[in-house]
């Protein structure tokens, strides 16, 4: 039957979906087909019973689900009624003109079209935390329709699907770890089937800055993402590519040279090399930030923006050796198939961010301890 099923999975934030639940339902009024919304909740009760109050308001089904996010959308496309089904996050709220970009996209395509992914746009009060996660470029997949015409995989807070496509290559992942990750293990198994994924810039979402607004919130998301990416790696090595060196490793490398230089000229050398090296850490900011900076960003932001990776790195080292598998640390994923265009300030910046602290861990090095030396004597 021609339509299209909304699958949302919940589990509280009552407001939010609230909003998104009026969102959807103004914009049904406005198109010819068929469309229903399915909640897929897990809130423990009796929490869940003003969940079911707004869903019964606005015409919507409750499931009950389990508490992997993958699992509630896997059960939401197994009890959906039509072809076409749309996956939304419960803190979105759909613009007008969604539902039908998504229908009529997925019903004019070809049949290797698996997918139509959606815009994202944050909306809200920008925090100083939010600002570096946007600048450095983590909420880019929100934005992949204003950059590609198609795309490997796409974000669950606003794409949809052909339901024969989704279950041929069996839906989500749900053993996966409860890291996230699995938005992106779907499109890259779907493209590996020889599925396509389109974009619409005219599907658009608004989603809420206030669940990326704080460091507590975005930090312990950022230690999800880089576990998540140690996942992705081990299923999926095609995508992936070497991505060597990085601030830190350049750091542990100019750590062992100072090591190796007490050895030879004597212990006492440690506070130039220690030094030398808080000088190379700090050139690498300071260098990053500047070449980042742009006429309306902040150097401040870009400042601190290293350690969202930073953060992301030491999750995905920490997988690494649980799993025995350290020859991963030195991968990631390649999520976009021109990510290094899609990227290249980021590129730039921490290329000029790696020749900055070179240079000053070498001039440091040598000036100090000349000096130490110096002073010795």
């Amino acid at each position: 039957m021609s339509g299209l099923s909304i699958i949302i999975p919940t589990h509280g934030r009552a407001d939010l979906l609230e909003r998104l639940l009026e969102s959807v339902a103004a914009d049904t009024a406005k198109v010819e087909f068929a469309v229903e919304m399915l909640l897929v909740d897990d809130t423990p009760e009796p929490a869940n019973r003003q969940l079911e109050d707004i869903a019964r308001r606005h015409g919507a089904r409750v499931l009950k689900g389990e508490s992997h996010v993958g699992g509630k959308r896997n059960l939401g496309a197994r009890e959906a009624r039509y072809e076409f089904v749309l996956f939304l996050d419960s803190d979105v709220e759909i613009q007008p003109g969604l539902l039908r970009a998504h229908h009529d996209a997925l019903s004019a395509a070809a049949p290797k079209v698996a997918g139509c992914l959606g815009k994202v746009e944050f909306v809200g009060e920008p925090t100083f935390s939010w600002r570096v996660i946007a600048e450095m470029q983590l909420t880019l997949p929100f934005a992949y329709p204003d950059v590609a015409e198609a795309v490997p995989w796409g974000p669950t807070a606003n794409i949809s699907f052909r339901k024969t496509a989704f279950f041929t290559v069996g839906g989500f992942d749900t053993t996966l770890p409860l890291y996230g990750g699995e938005d992106v293990d779907l499109g890259l198994r779907l493209t590996r089937e020889g599925y396509v994924i389109v974009t619409s810039r005219t599907a658009v979402a608004h989603h809420a800055i206030q669940t990326w607004s704080t460091w507590r919130q975005n930090l312990e998301r950022l230690y999800r993402f880089g576990q998540a990416d140690f996942h992705l790696l081990l299923r999926h090595p095609e995508r992936s590519f070497l991505d060597f060196p990085t601030g830190p490793i350049l750091w542990l490398l100019q750590l062992v040279a100072g090591i190796v230089l007490m050895a030879v000229r004597g212990w006492e050398l440690w506070p130039a090399v220690l030094v030398a090296l808080l000088l190379s850490v700090l050139a690498y900011h300071v260098g990053y930030a500047m070449f980042k900076k742009q006429r309306r960003s902040s150097f401040w932001v870009h400042l601190a923006g290293p350690f969202i990776f930073y953060t992301m790195d030491l999750a995905k080292i920490i997988e690494a050796i649980r799993y025995a598998r350290p020859g991963l640390i030195l991968r990631r994923v390649k999520f976009l198939d021109d990510l290094i265009a899609q990227d290249w300030r980021e590129v730039a910046a921490s290329t000029w961010g790696l020749a900055a602290s070179a240079f000053a861990y070498g001039t440091a090095t040598v000036f100090l301890v000349c000096m130490e030396l110096g002073v010795q004597q």
